[in-house]
């Protein structure tokens, strides 16, 4: 579990946080010399043999983007005001981060309670109360304490070992994502990072990335609380020893990830955005506003729908200045640009949003991964990879693979989660490309496979997916070549007849056949492919060159003759032209088409056969 402090500066974040844990907070010279804290500082805190991770931030206005890399990723706030002074101005803000941040749980700690007589506790105790009754954060009463005098601090402590009891842990089982608060070296061990990760899990000599910076490392060392750690867990706060990165290359905002997920950077978030009802303008298109996410602070500008007014809340999209690492459901502050105050916050509904904006499915601010799902389907409707859906989703991978399995309208084609209204609309164009072809190309055996998956203009996965329905449905059939609509004929001007008497034209030929051509002259016809291609698509005769055509009956024969040659020697184009009495415009094509269907196998200038077979077993 991690403790986070917040509140006003000089109400005894430090000096509470130093008597729960004995450990000074205030580590640098300058916060010792100003006597306020500048950075964040962190200690163990020990409690009924558990340890939980505290988190001091600073309490000055200067430093709310410290505190938000402090308070990013906290389990139980404690909200601190002094009963001298009561709730103060930074008060309010250092709580409408945390509620922005959605911190689940709190405990109103007021401190210095000895200063002040017991009706004034008594009124500072009852204002808390009222005001953090509308607060999101389930806050428990408020607790008076005195850190120098110790009054009231086993109650606190008994308040903290409750919560410790039963911690709410992200999963293990998910990516490994860290958000650095803290570089520095150590001689020895090189460069080291420190923070609170925020889901999944790291070992001792796990290869990581650096994110938004693209470095990859290795883990050489990882210490939680002072000690050696075999593993680097949720909510446990964790120094990692960097190999392979420059500690120069490192700042606070980068975040360390492993290649789990394929976790990304960007520069557009699509969000949900809570504007503070204090908020003095709306947000308009084109607002420049400060956006704390992590650890980190960037720069953004506003795009919504429609203005967003204070108090309300509405999607929008963030154009970013410099590109971040985020996921769904990452919980973020607005500040206003200048003068620079925090104005509300929200959290990530997509970090990776289409181009085009306006889509805005209602689904898409939903809780329930199955309803987002199908948001996110919505405004992708060419699919989405299977690995980016935990992302998207802001979820474990498991608990994203149940969502997309439940959902009806996707279907896991590869590595994509298609929606199975693409594929209908993909097989309904096919029928649609099928029907103008066979119009067009009556006689043609079937539509050529590449050309319709040329002319679908989708992906390859999607249109098998979608070939197969159909033809499994009966609405088409298809070969390794051609796709036709089922009951398709091929037609030709006279029927039948006419390719009966064309063939039988080649068929007295034999081994002589006309060209197309010469065929055509004689016969009369403009074009006689397609009847050609007909007869040829039924295994009646088949083309040996590209412009002529031979029947099965002459190739069998020809193949026959082949066999008898090869018992005398090598075939040689002589010997061949001798047997049958054809000149070499005829001997050479025939020989090579022998060799294409396998029949025969070229040695130097002669050829033998491949193999003894049937000759009808080669000639369809």
């Amino acid at each position: 579990m991690i403790i986070g402090t917040a509140g006003h500066i000089d109400h005894g974040k430090s000096t509470l946080v130093t008597a729960l844990t004995g450990r000074p907070m205030d580590r640098l010279a300058e916060e010792r010399r100003r006597q306020i804290t500048i950075d964040l500082n962190f200690a163990p805190l020990e409690l009924g043999g558990r340890t939980a991770g505290i988190v001091d931030v600073p309490g000055h206005e200067d430093f709310v983007r410290t505190m938000v890399a402090g308070a990013s990723g906290i389990d139980l706030a404690l909200l601190v005001i002094a009963a001298d002074e009561g709730i103060m101005p930074q008060t309010e803000e250092h709580l409408l981060i945390l509620e922005q941040l959605g911190v689940p749980a709190g405990i109103p700690v007021i401190t210095k309670s000895d200063l002040v007589e017991p009706d004034w506790l008594d009124l500072v105790s009852l204002e808390v109360a009222e005001r953090i009754q509308s607060s999101p954060i389930a806050f428990e009463p408020p607790v008076p304490v005195s850190a120098r005098a110790g009054s009231g601090m086993d109650t606190l402590r008994q308040w903290l070992a409750m919560a410790i009891r039963s911690p709410s842990r992200p999963s293990i089982s998910d990516g490994f994502r860290m958000p650095v608060d803290r570089v520095f070296s150590i001689a020895g061990v090189g460069t080291v990072v420190t923070g609170t990760p925020w889901s999944g899990r790291l070992l001792i000599g796990d290869a990581v990335l650096v994110l938004p910076l693209g470095l990859r490392g290795r883990v050489r060392s990882l210490e939680s609380y002072g000690r050696p750690a075999e593993r680097a867990e949720p909510a446990v706060r964790t120094a990692v020893g960097l190999s392979g990165i420059d500690r120069a290359q490192l700042s606070r905002g980068a975040v360390v990830v492993t290649d789990d997920l394929p976790w990304a950077t960007g520069t557009a978030l699509d969000v949900e955005i809570a504007l503070d009802r204090r908020t003095e303008r709306p947000l308009t298109s084109r607002t420049r506003v400060r956006l704390l996410l992590g650890t980190g602070e960037v720069m953004a500008r506003v795009y919504p729908p429609a203005p967003i007014e204070p108090g309300t809340r509405s999607m929008a999209r963030l154009k970013l200045e410099t590109a971040l690492v985020a996921r769904s459901e990452d919980r973020f502050v607005l500040r206003s640009y200048s003068p620079v105050s925090t104005i509300g916050g929200g959290r990530v509904v997509d970090p990776f949003p289409p181009r085009k904006r306006g889509i805005w499915p209602a689904g898409l601010a939903s809780t329930n991964p199955a309803e987002r799902l199908q948001a996110l389907v919505e405004r992708r409707p060419g699919g989405i990879e299977a690995a980016q859906l935990p992302l998207l989703l802001g979820v474990p991978p498991r608990v994203a693979a149940e969502a997309a399995r439940g959902a009806r309208e996707l279907r896991l084609l590869g590595h994509l989660w298609t929606p199975t209204s693409l594929i209908e609309a993909v097989g309904g164009r096919a029928l649609a490309l099928l029907r103008a072809y066979h119009r067009e190309h009556p006689s043609s055996p079937g539509m050529p496979l590449e050309t319709l998956r040329h002319s679908l203009k989708a992906s390859e996965v999607v249109i098998e997916a979608a070939l197969a329905d159909y033809a499994q449905a009966g609405r088409l059939r298809r070969s390794d070549s051609v796709v036709t609509l089922a009951g398709f004929v091929p037609r030709v001007t006279g029927g039948d007849a006419e390719i009966d008497r064309i063939v039988g034209i080649l068929s007295s030929a034999h081994l002589t056949p006309p060209s197309v051509p010469e065929l055509e002259r004689s016969t009369g016809h403009r074009d006689l492919h397609p009847l050609l291609r007909l007869a040829a698509a039924t295994g009646r005769i088949e083309a040996v060159e590209r412009d002529r055509y031979y029947a099965r009956e002459a190739l069998e024969q020809f193949a026959l003759a082949l066999t008898d040659l090869a018992r005398e020697g090598a075939i040689l184009p002589a010997a061949v032209r001798d047997r049958l009495g054809l000149s070499r415009k005829f001997v050479i094509p025939l020989l090579e088409w022998a060799d294409e269907r396998g029949i025969t196998v070229r040695e130097g200038d002669g050829r033998r056969l491949r193999q003894k077979v049937r000759v009808q077993s080669d000639i369809p």
